[in-house]
């Protein structure tokens, strides 16, 4: 695991109750907070949390123990675009659920200053809320907070309630907006046992436990009681139970804005947060009850269900398909192989993920367009047709977020793909896109480790590419008077070669080699192109022929060398980082050009020879530059060796680019002879 603070714990006691919470009733509205013109600690936000704040309790009542989340915001509206976080939805099951929730007591209200001076508010009633069906369980109440301009305030409030102590509830103290103040109180009685985690790059200004007591009354069941002929009703005497809980706080305060930067994964995976999951309850003289599997429970409950592992069962079609499409195959890769092409040729994939598959796998194969999992899942079942030993493999997409390996929960997952044994090894396949080779997972897939569904073990595979992602770019350039002329020969590997033979267009090669591999525009064109090697599961190679030409008559020729593969701009534009940097895969560029000077020009100008090399070997920028006599030879490596840097080595990286794109500005100038 790297080293995101992550922790782990049942009872942990971090400092003390002494932080005094910066927390307000609702509708106490100090004039500052409404006199604020910008954030001082970022002038850039379009609004900020002045707090947010959550209580969550379970309560016994009505003969049963009941979950009560209360939510508070406030937020101060900074820009015009800062509008949009007055659009407030909130989602809850309905009343079609078997648990039910309940949202009740939603509060809001807005506040701004008139010309005066005065302070004035307008408030959200029953009838400016509505409430929509999003699915047949699922419900969300919408409203817009009203009034609402450049320098308010507004704030909501409301409840949630729910019989099922499963419901209770993650808090996130971080925004796409600035947080200045967020707490999170939980009060839990001790019959109910907890596995908590705590997720981020931001310390906690407070987190603290504590023990309380407290006592429920049972109230005495009503009995009958015979006595002859006659029948009464007696009723039992209530039972007081004294009882300890422990009370969580959790505060965070001055959270910066977390939004899309450069190469950044799933944001849950970087905002800090509290998750609660409910392990056990065990309440007094009651045999305990556990809520939570162990991963070989999951792994078996998984191969046991009606729409996974059962789907892999029944197929009588594939007889007649495999019998035809292996034929020709003369080794176990080559059949493998066969099998994969065909299925990720046969099947569409619909752009979704899901973990199951609600059909047969007949009805999938045949309807010809499926979810991500539904394609593996067939993919699976053809190769064990085969003779493969294969079994599907669940995983969490980059964008869902990586796996807790202390929640064995299904609901961690989101995409299935296939694990394939072979010949003392493995292949991890999924079939779910077209033009991609069977030894190449997609950029999406890698993250983490992959959980092989295989009855009664727990085998856990990384996911992880065993194919370098490469170009190499070799070229010959003439410079006359008038502009230039060269060509040319591209090999890519990996990643490289699905991006250009996807982004190319077939049809248009020239317009598109333009467009997709260099970075002139006016004067430029691509004069041939010819594919010479497009083997999907090795290589995608072309060569080009190109000219350039310059109408204006120069006594001074200015000639920047990286033509293609330039970075001309910074990605990485925040003096600092809080959460990590995640490179899709590691990859390496390599340019080699010779340039041929016209005669009766001399060279006045080269670009600087430089290496630059991050820590550990992790990254290089390389470029060597000579000159000998009317030629310019140039050899240029650029490559990064691993996904993750953490956030403390976000200012080297920072300086990295930096460096490359001052140095990939650097022109060739020649000057006519005399």
């Amino acid at each position: 695991m790297d080293r995101m603070r992550v922790i782990f714990f049942y009872i942990l006691f971090f400092g003390t109750f002494g932080v005094q919470a910066q927390t307000y009733k609702f509708g106490d509205v100090p004039r500052e907070q409404l006199e604020m013109e910008v954030y001082d600690k970022d002038s850039t936000a379009r609004a900020v949390v002045i707090f947010s704040k959550g209580d969550s309790e379970l309560e016994y009542y009505n003969d049963d123990f009941y979950l009560t989340v209360t939510r508070h915001f406030r937020i101060k509206i900074l820009t015009d675009e800062g509008l949009e976080e007055g659009e407030i939805e909130l989602e809850f099951r309905n009343k079609n659920a078997n648990t039910p929730q309940d949202i009740k007591n939603i509060k809001a209200e807005s506040y701004f200053l008139d010309e005066t001076g005065k302070i004035l508010k307008q408030s959200v009633g029953r009838r400016d809320r509505f409430e929509e069906d999003i699915s047949e369980t699922r419900s969300v109440i919408k409203f817009t907070i009203p009034g609402l301009k450049k320098g308010s305030v507004f704030e909501y409030s409301y409840q949630l309630t729910s019989n099922n102590p499963l419901d209770f509830p993650s808090w996130v103290f971080q925004d796409d907006i600035p947080v200045i103040w967020s707490e999170y109180n939980a009060r839990i009685p001790e019959w109910f046992r907890f596995l908590t985690v705590s997720k981020g790059y931001q310390n906690f200004l407070v987190s603290e436990q504590k023990r309380y007591n407290d006592r429920i009354t049972i109230q005495g069941k009503q009995r009958q009681v015979f006595n002859g002929s006659n029948v009464s009703f007696v009723q039992d005497p209530s039972t007081t139970i004294d009882y300890e809980g422990i009370e969580y706080r959790y505060v965070v305060n001055n959270m910066p804005a977390i939004a899309n930067e450069p190469y950044m994964k799933a944001s849950m995976d970087y905002l800090s947060h509290i998750r609660f999951q409910l392990s056990s309850i065990q309440f007094p003289q009651t045999l305990g009850r556990s809520y939570l599997d162990t991963w070989v429970d999951l792994v078996n409950r998984l191969e046991d269900d009606e729409d996974f592992g059962k789907r892999l069962e029944k197929n009588e079609q594939l007889d007649e398909i495999l019998e035809g499409l292996t034929e020709p195959a003369t080794t176990e890769l080559e059949k493998m192989i066969t099998i994969y092409n065909y299925i990720s040729n046969h099947m569409v994939w619909n752009g979704n993920y899901g973990l199951y598959s609600f059909k047969n796998l007949e009805d999938v194969y045949k309807e010809g367009t499926a979810n991500g999992s539904s394609i593996n899942l067939l993919l699976v079942q053809m190769l064990r047709k085969a003779g493969f030993e294969a079994h599907p493999m669940i995983l969490s997409t980059r964008f869902n977020g990586e796996i807790i390996d202390l929640f064995p929960l299904v609901g961690q997952f989101n995409h299935t793909i296939a694990y394939v044994q072979f010949d003392g090894g493995y292949f991890l396949l999924d079939a779910k896109n077209e033009n991609r080779p069977y030894n190449l997972l997609p950029s999406q897939v890698l993250n983490g480790e992959g959980l092989i569904i295989y009855k009664d073990q727990v085998l856990w595979v990384p996911l992880e590419n065993q194919v370098d992602n490469k170009s190499v770019n070799v070229l010959s350039i003439d410079i006359n008077e008038d502009g230039y002329e060269g060509s040319i020969k591209s090999k890519n590997l990996g990643f490289y070669a699905v991006d250009k033979r996807n982004g190319l267009d077939f049809e248009d090669l020239t317009s598109s080699v333009n467009e997709e591999i260099f970075i002139i525009d006016s004067g430029f064109s691509i004069d041939s192109v010819f594919i010479t090697k497009d083997k999907l599961d090795e290589s995608f190679e072309f060569e080009a022929d190109f000219s350039f030409t310059n109408d204006l008559p120069t006594e001074v020729i200015y000639f920047n060398p990286m033509i293609t593969g330039a970075i001309t701009e910074n990605p990485f534009k925040l003096e600092d980082r809080t959460f990590p940097i995640d490179f899709d895969y590691t990859f390496s560029e390599t340019i080699i050009m010779n340039i041929n000077i016209p005669e009766g020009w001399i060279i006045d100008e080269i670009p600087q020879s430089v290496l630059y090399r991050l820590p550990d070997q992790s990254g290089e920028l390389r470029r060597i530059v000579r000159s000998v006599g009317d030629t310019i030879s140039m050899n240029y490596l650029f490559k990064i060796n691993k996904t993750r840097f953490m956030p403390e080595e976000y200012p080297g990286l920072k300086q990295f680019y930096e460096h490359m794109v001052e140095t990939l500005g650097q022109n060739i100038v020649l000057k006519k002879g005399s």
